[in-house]
């Protein structure tokens, strides 16, 4: 019974003052050892935890439109760092993205820096001093 009213008592506490658990992932699904460039138009940001999201709309070879998929890290990184959120990138935006590419070859990056249509660039990868 101590037991479960210690498990209750955390519960509790955890969601009142909001706190955060980051999870730290293997980074095995991309090739950290190089970096791709892939500029577009975001069809959609999906600022939610764990990991915030973008899609790219990216015109491929032949004039073929292709759907990328970005991963960020925690949205609470984000915005801390970088005042990222829900309304950071919007659907049309012109962005530019360096990351790491999926080992799989599929269409997916992990970001490490988006320049922005007005040139701004910000590596997303390292908090500022």
């Amino acid at each position: 019974m101590k037991k479960r009213n210690i498990f209750i008592a955390v519960s509790l506490l955890t969601a009142i003052n909001g706190v955060s658990i980051e999870a730290h992932h293997a980074n095995s699904l991309y090739d950290r050892s190089t970096d791709i460039t892939i500029s577009g138009t975001v069809s959609k940001w999906q600022f939610i935890n764990p990991h915030a999201g973008l899609w790219l709309d990216i015109m491929g070879e032949n004039e073929e439109k292709q759907e990328w998929s970005a991963e960020f890290q925690g949205t609470l990184d984000l915005y801390r760092h970088f005042k990222f959120n829900k309304d950071t990138f919007k659907p049309g935006d012109a962005i530019t993205l360096i990351g790491h590419p999926a080992r799989t070859g599929g269409p997916t990056i992990s970001t490490r820096i988006v320049i922005f249509a007005d040139g701004t660039e910000v590596d997303v990868r390292s908090a500022p001093d």
